[in-house]
């Protein structure tokens, strides 16, 4: 509560490696929670999409992937209702880890995914809806920049079409791990 005392606790998993990464309070009171998981879906690890109600009771979970690991870092809640998932894909892409950006409906169905990298490695880190309905994702790449890993910001529009990117960075490792539009 408001004190810090302990109101509830709730877990999730199976038999294997299970990790949240990223949760946001949904409109309902409930809780959308983005990780990985191991034990469930069809891919070495998944992205593990869970919601809860306000108590943390599981009200339905969804996993996307494919065979390699898919991670990820970040979820937003997006003004249709549903949820905007970022991190990074072994599974699809141009190269070895790209950043990968799936919309999903308030239900949990996936409307699309983008993956955006080449043959270098990107990693999405943070993902926020913006003010004109796309997004903007925040993370790493080593395929663009001045060095060895740079800052990648990538804007999407409403479908996930890239509109811009940029780096930043400088001989050594930079990268970007939060996002948040002023």
């Amino acid at each position: 509560d408001a004190e810090g005392n302990h109101l509830w606790n709730q877990t999730y998993g199976g038999a294997d490696w299970d990790r949240a990464l990223s949760l946001q309070q949904t409109s309902d009171g409930g809780y959308i929670i983005a990780g990985y998981t191991k034990s469930f879906g069809v891919g070495n690890d998944d992205f593990w999409l869970i919601k809860t109600d306000a108590s943390g009771n599981m009200e339905w979970n969804k996993t996307y992937g494919g065979p390699e690991s898919d991670l990820p870092l970040s979820v937003d809640l997006t003004i249709d209702g549903g949820y905007v998932v970022a991190g990074r894909t072994y599974s699809f892409g141009a190269g070895y880890g790209d950043f990968w950006l799936v919309k999903i409906d308030s239900l949990g169905n996936m409307h699309w995914n983008k993956t955006y990298g080449e043959v270098g490695w990107e990693g999405a880190e943070s993902v926020q809806q913006t003010k004109d309905g796309g997004y903007i994702i925040a993370g790493s790449t080593d395929s663009f920049g001045a060095g060895y890993e740079d800052v990648w910001l990538v804007k999407t529009d409403a479908g996930g079409n890239m509109e811009w990117n940029k780096t930043y960075g400088g001989a050594d490792y930079d990268g970007a791990y939060s996002v948040q539009q002023t």
